[in-house]
């Protein structure tokens, strides 16, 4: 009953455009006196008879006789009217609290108490009083109460007959101010009977004044007599809908009652109700939920389960679960989802529209499965795309194609501007969103303005950010064409109401408040997930995992789907990080035995796999030492991705367009951003299995050209990982290694005949171009390079001795036996010219005879070093990189160990350094001073031969079991002393 009228009433709360029209009825809950009253309290100062009933002429001509009588004495004439109406005091009834909840932006008032004040302030809502003319331009857009027939405050209150005559000229301002009341708002009269008075003045004033602008107010009757038809076509014809409150309960003779029916009867108006409707009205309303989000090129999973709340529940996975209470609201569209083409082809075009439109929203939440008492059924046939593919995949010669032409379409333009932007092109980006909100905003296209803007913001932040660093952007250009703070942070309330009822799920979108709600999301799952893997439970449904990813999913697919730009801002990025490192920690459990017994080892949905889309979350939102340090904490050798031809796609993705961007780049803003992306990719890809033609790419992409983000480290330490793990040669690669290798080495070599220094930048100290030659064949094949073998002849004619540590480091293995022996007699006449250790580590690696001679000037370098070491911390001054003070003497003692030198020639040297002493004479050694980490720098055959002395392995199975009990050993050498303890001495 009244379904419409009250809809009414909720749509005007909902767009701001609802006012209240108060009369002494509502005052009158509270125990306030009646006009009735006070006419009667006039009548006996005059010595007049009271009246049952009065006319309307009396209830003004009796008041301005009164004040006649008093010689127009305004003074006494006040002071009598408020003692009458103003004696006691008064509270707020719950009539007043029902109308605040709905919202209203204005009241109107024809009382003079202050209940309507009083109550706003009760219930904490902001209301400006306009009691008078002066009052109304301080309203600002502010809600207010507007009391039309003034009050006590201002002794201004209308009530004779001569205050209505003259109520145009005492009240201009607010007669002008009801008018436009009348003709932008839903009026609601509550607490007046039909036959007021005022009703009848202010309605026949404001159709008068308004005539085809007046919109037809709903007036509230709470009367003890039921209206005829006569009576309400009456009513009708005065510009009035009557809600009866007598058609909605059950009689009852208590006013608050009859007020509380009505107001029963808008709240389940207001809510999705289901009851009494059909299948074909609940698949109505049910269209008319989901309409609005079809916009939307992509939505969360909330943004529909908010909708369908509380009738239909959604899990965070996107899987319906239904019972016999969410049936109705579904019914029609699963039966239709059901009907073969053939049947749905004989539906009519209004109703197939409207399943498709529903189809379309589930399917861009990618909410595909409904679950029916324990079976699931996939309801979303095909493929359903996720987010953006040339996103998630890197391919931005896709986007830069699609940004280099001309669109007539809003749409489109806002999908270059996006690509733009991915491009790292952020300046063209921000001009073209800017130019789009413009015309979507003339278009009344509110959604594309919204999201435009919201990337003028967020573009805006990305510019300055990158102008502090590079200068490369016109920031006075940018700023002039982007919102103040204020209109920024205003931004979803400066629309539309009707724009801001339908798409409140995306009113943050422009706002930190978005990414601080992320934040929060991924903290709580994060830590739900972290406490499921210490735990090592078993998890039913729903994991943990899976509840991670599907929150990972779910911001990846919204942001780019709808090409919103808020992934480049550290709180998104955090956030998805912390997930994905958590993922990881999941992941390196997997696959581990448990000793104890399963309660249900029936179960395994706990499992965590990758793709490619979480291979875009590692590229984009980790660098490259967040790459290595996580999968290095949790012992990662090898993580393996699912569709890996997708994964493989997006790498080649990202080397293809690279010299494009260096050819064409204006700023090399986008070159820098790319060289990031690659140097994550060579970081991940160390520990991914990929095919020969993906390697062979990209050794040649980074060793046939020089990068500012990629260093000479970040490319050994990939061919590491791919040519020796994982046995990645061809003939290809080792051609491209070495052509990259005698490159560097002949620049290295012209720079130093010329007296320059040639250096290649690294991370790391240890690693540089020479480390190439490792990957040239793979170590099994004894490959010598005649290539290599030249340049080594040129160094030793041009007696470059600065070049020595290379060759005997790295370079000597790799030339032929004649080349080894001229680089020994090379090596022994620097020796004899000026010792050095790294010369005679070469002479030891070449395993060539030491002459007496190297060998006493290898004591007495031992004999400076031991010197040195022991007076270092005389002058205080401290040179970093430190080195071991003992680490040559060390060095010494091991090759004692391996029987490469004689331990009885250096036995002068014992008692200096521990780790010396244990490699000269283990048998002999005091294993109180035993350190079980030289263990871990031993050869196997080392090893093998130590624990053939009974006592000596005894003493390191003692000591092992010691270090390994302490509990203060990293896991990864605790780990491997194990392997050593079980391998060697047990």
């Amino acid at each position: 009953m009244y379904e419409k009228e009250l809809q009414r009433i909720l749509t005007a709360s909902q767009n701001n455009a609802l006012t209240f029209f108060v009369g002494a009825g509502v005052s009158a809950l509270s125990g306030a006196p009646t006009w009735k009253g006070l006419i009667h309290a006039i009548s006996d100062r005059l010595g007049q008879a009271r009246k049952d009933e009065y006319s309307s002429d009396e209830y003004l001509q009796i008041p301005q006789m009164f004040y006649y009588s008093l010689g127009e004495n305004k003074e006494e004439y006040y002071t009598f009217v408020k003692a009458q109406l103003h004696s006691s005091p008064m509270l707020p009834n719950v009539i007043h609290r029902e109308m605040l909840n709905l919202n209203p932006v204005s009241f109107i008032t024809t009382n003079y108490d202050t209940l309507l004040e009083d109550a706003a302030v009760q219930y904490c809502q902001s209301f400006k009083v306009v009691s008078r003319d002066e009052d109304v331009p301080t309203i600002f857009g502010d809600r207010f109460i507007l009391k039309l027939h003034g009050d006590f405050k201002h002794n201004n209150f209308v009530l004779k007959e001569e205050d209505y005559l003259n109520y145009s000229d005492n009240f201009k301002l607010i007669e002008t101010l009801v008018k436009s009341i009348f003709s932008t708002n839903t009026a609601v009269f509550i607490g007046y009977s039909l036959n007021d008075y005022n009703i009848k003045l202010i309605l026949n004033w404001t159709k008068t004044l308004l005539k085809d602008s007046f919109r037809e107010p709903i007036f509230l009757y709470v009367g003890s007599s039921a209206l005829t038809d006569t009576e309400l076509i009456y009513q009708q014809s005065k510009g009035l809908t009557v809600v009866e409150w007598n058609k909605l309960i059950t009689s009852t003779d208590d006013y608050l009652d009859r007020y509380n029916a009505i107001f029963a009867a808008l709240k389940n108006q207001s809510k999705l109700s289901l009851e009494g409707k059909s299948e074909d009205e609940a698949f109505e309303i049910l269209y008319n939920l989901l309409q609005p989000l079809d916009r939307l090129n992509a939505l969360r999973i909330e943004d529909v389960s908010k909708r369908l709340y509380p009738y239909i529940r959604i899990r965070d996975d996107g899987v319906i679960g239904l019972s016999q209470r969410d049936d109705l609201l579904l019914k029609r569209f699963f039966a239709i989802n059901l009907m073969p083409d053939s049947q749905q082809n004989n539906l009519t075009k209004d109703v197939l529209g409207k399943y498709h439109c529903i189809l379309n929203v589930f399917r861009k939440a990618r909410i595909l499965e409904v679950e029916d008492g324990h079976k699931y059924r996939r309801f979303v046939a095909g493929e359903v795309p996720f987010a953006d593919k040339n996103c998630i995949l890197f391919d931005y010669s896709a986007m830069h194609a699609f940004s280099e032409k001309t669109y007539k379409s809003l749409d489109k333009n806002y999908k270059k501007a996006f690509y733009l932007s991915r491009l790292r092109r952020y300046d063209e980006a921000f001009f073209h969103f800017s130019e789009i909100a413009k015309q979507a905003f003339k278009d009344s296209d509110y959604l594309l303005y919204y999201f435009a803007e919201s990337n003028c913001i967020s573009l805006r932040k990305v510019i300055k950010n990158v102008n502090t660093w590079y200068r490369c952007y016109d920031l006075d250009a940018v700023e002039a064409l982007s919102p103040n703070d204020s209109e920024a942070e205003n931004l979803f309330r400066r629309l539309p109401v009707e724009f801001r009822n339908i798409y409140d799920n995306l009113r943050d979108i422009h706002s930190a408040n978005m990414l601080y709600k992320y934040s929060y999301e991924a903290f709580t799952d994060g830590q739900k997930l972290q406490k499921a893997i210490e735990s090592g439970s078993t998890e039913f449904g729903m994991t943990s995992s899976g509840k991670a990813i599907c929150r990972v999913n779910d911001y990846l697919h919204f942001l780019l789907g709808n090409e919103i730009i808020a992934d480049v801002f550290s709180e998104y990025r955090s956030a998805v990080k912390n997930l994905m490192s958590l993922l990881v920690y999941k992941y390196s459990t997997q696959g581990k035995k448990v000793l104890h017994e399963q309660p249900f080892p029936f179960i395994d949905g706990n499992d965590v796999y990758f793709d490619e889309i979480d291979f875009h979350c590692f590229i984009e939102y980790f660098d490259a030492k967040e790459i290595i340090a996580l999968l290095s904490k949790y012992h990662i050798e090898t993580i393996e991705f699912q569709n890996m031809a997708s994964i493989e796609n997006a790498v080649n993705n990202l080397l293809d367009y690279y010299s494009y961007a260096v050819k064409s780049s204006k700023n090399n803003i986008d070159v820098i951003g790319l060289q990031t992306q690659i140097k994550n990719c060579l970081a991940l890809l160390r520990y991914v299995s990929i095919s020969q033609g993906l390697v062979d790419k990209i050794c040649g992409f980074i060793l046939t050209q020089e990068f500012r983000e990629i260093l000479i480290n970040d490319k050994v330490l990939f061919l590491d990982r791919q040519l020796v793990h994982r046995k990645m040669y061809s003939k290809t690669t080792s051609k491209i290694v070495e052509n990259t290798l005698i490159s560097y080495l002949d620049k290295h070599i012209a720079a130093l005949k010329k007296g320059e220094r040639f250096e290649l930048f690294s991370a790391s100290t240890g690693i540089n171009y020479c480390n190439l030659v490792h990957y040239i064949s793979a170590p099994e094949e004894k490959y010598y390079s005649r290539r290599l073998s030249m340049r080594i002849s040129q160094i030793i004619n041009n007696n470059l001795s600065q070049m020595y540590y290379q060759i005997t480091q790295h370079y000597c293995g790799y030339v032929s036996k004649n080349q080894q022996k001229k680089l020994i007699t090379w090596a022994n006449k620097l020796i004899q010219m000026n010792f050095s250790f790294d010369l005679f580590k070469m002479l030891v690696q070449c395993d060539t005879r030491i002459s007496k001679a190297a060998k006493t000037q290898l004591k007495v370098y031992l004999k400076q070093r031991i010197d040195a070491a022991k007076n270092k911390n005389n002058n205080g001054v401290v040179v970093y990189p430190t080195k071991q003070p003992y680490e040559e003497l060390d060095q010494v003692g091991y090759w004692c160990l391996l029987n490469v030198l004689k331990a009885k020639d250096f036995q002068e040297f014992l008692g200096n350094s521990e780790a010396f002493d244990f490699y000269c004479e283990y048998a002999k050694f005091d294993f109180n001073k035993f350190d079980v980490s030289w263990l871990l720098n031993l050869y196997p055959h080392t090893l093998e031969q130590i624990a053939k002395n009974e006592k000596v392995k005894g003493c390191v199975r003692v000591a092992i079991a010691n270090a390994l009990n302490d509990g203060e050993i990293a896991l990864s050498d605790s780990q491997r002393l194990q392997s050593i303890l079980i391998k060697y001495f047990c």
